[in-house]
């Protein structure tokens, strides 16, 4: 639709121009030069020429179906969301990244199949799931997937199960339409309204009651899941960004690393910052950072309001250094490692990263036969790319647990900022059950 009326304006400018050069009359001769050289008198005007040509109507046609993904028009950017705005603020983040590079990319078509992926990676995932269209097998189904359950156990085969994704995008695409209703009757180009700020209202419910839930089952054989906490605005971040494991039922008395995917899902950051979705070892009690009381959870720090914009929350989603020093927590630190937490938690995690490898339990190959880490692997400190490899003996429950901890850590914890109390404590208990000691980092457990 946007093409084809580029193209009618453009033929409306061509003939709009040949109308006026039509309407213009023949002009008559000029007079006489002087002997001076100067200018004679203009002759005589000369008839006039036939009307131009009328010009092509320019109106709008019927409204096209809505697609499931596409990039935004540029005809939206201005005035509503100008170039300084929201958009122009999504297009850097990670999301809209993830979006392009799956244009092209080995994951395109993947929501497709019979998957799990697509209940947080395409477009209308929220809007599936808060429907509660999502499929399973057995004749019993995670209930609670309005407040973000996907896990359960399977009542036909007893194992842990994952509901698949029942929508049809076609490519992975976490856009405004993804934790925003957008339907026609919140509409303002339908509606004629004004737009205001929360004129599109969240998909996920955020009041101060409504949590979410973290797969996390509160028994062995009972996938309830845990509620997160009360994180208002959070809740959205909460629904997708998660292990998808229910660690209570995935780790068993005996676990063996099937491959390269055993273990929480990448970007688990709620778990980590809830302070609930980790191994927890026996007999231990688990204690939060005070960024836990945050109203708004991931979103206080996540997307700062913006003024020039209604007050609407960055939606690059980067975490900003002036919302640390503006709340009064940290006036007067200049980076997000704080008196020197983040270089401190590298340092435990990276203990507990070397006592998992010199037991052989991680790798980054990505075929057979899988080695351990490298010497140079271990200097980058670039914990999130680290694997479990393969293979092996069996593993007993605290050992796979110390393992799935450092997973976690590693690829939602922020270097710690996420929930600094929590994050050494997990460091400190994983590493004990592995060697029997205390890290010589965190010698005492906080």
């Amino acid at each position: 639709m946007i093409a084809k009326n580029v193209y009618h304006a453009v033929l409306a400018i061509a003939a709009l121009g040949f109308a006026i050069a039509s309407c213009s009359g023949r002009d008559g001769k000029d007079g006489m030069t002087g002997a001076t050289g100067s200018q004679g008198a203009n002759g005589t005007p000369g008839e006039a020429g036939p009307p131009g040509l009328s010009g092509i109507d320019l109106s709008m046609g019927a409204a096209g179906a809505t697609g499931d993904t596409g990039l935004i028009n540029v005809s939206c950017l201005s005035p509503c969301h100008g170039f300084a705005g929201i958009v122009a603020q999504a297009q850097t983040s990670a999301h809209f990244a993830a979006y392009i590079a799956n244009l092209e990319g080995p994951n395109a078509t993947e929501w497709t199949a019979p998957a799990s992926c697509g209940n947080c990676h395409a477009i209308d995932a929220v809007a599936q799931r808060v429907a509660g269209n999502v499929a399973f097998v057995g004749t019993t189904g995670p209930a609670n997937v309005i407040d973000g359950k996907l896990g359960y156990i399977a009542s036909t085969t007893q194992t842990l199960t994952e509901a698949t994704y029942a929508g049809n995008a076609t490519v992975a695409a976490v856009d405004c339409t993804t934790c925003h209703d957008t339907s026609a009757a919140n509409d303002p180009h339908l509606t004629g309204a004004t737009y205001a700020k929360g004129s599109f209202p969240l998909r996920v419910a955020t009041g101060p009651a409504d949590q979410m839930l973290l797969e996390k089952g509160s028994a062995l054989g009972t996938s309830d899941g845990t509620p997160a906490g009360t994180f208002n605005l959070g809740n959205v971040c909460i629904s997708c960004h998660r292990s998808r494991k229910d660690v209570t039922n995935y780790i068993l008395a005996t676990n063996s690393l099937t491959s390269v995917n055993w273990g929480p899902h990448e970007g688990p950051q709620a778990d980590v910052y809830s302070g609930k979705g980790g191994y927890a070892f026996a007999g231990l009690k688990y204690s939060n950072s005070s960024h836990q009381a945050f109203t708004n959870g991931c979103v206080d720090c996540h997307m700062p309001a913006v003024t020039a914009n209604q007050g609407i929350g960055n939606h690059s989603f980067n975490p900003q250094l002036a919302t640390c020093q503006q709340k009064g927590c940290h006036v007067e630190t200049t980076s997000f490692d704080v008196i020197g937490g983040q270089s401190a938690m590298r340092a435990n995690l990276q203990e507990l990263r070397v006592a998992l490898n010199t037991a052989g339990y991680l790798t980054r190959g990505t075929v057979a036969p899988y080695a351990a880490l490298s010497a140079t692997d271990l200097l980058d400190l670039t914990f999130s790319l680290d694997q479990p490899r393969p293979g092996g003996p069996a593993l007993p429950a605290d050992t796979a647990g110390a393992l799935y901890n450092y997973l976690l850590l590693a690829r939602g914890s922020a270097d710690g900022v996420h929930n600094p109390v929590y994050t050494r404590e997990l460091v400190y208990d994983s590493y004990k059950a592995l060697t029997g000691t205390a890290p010589t980092s965190l010698p005492t457990r906080p």
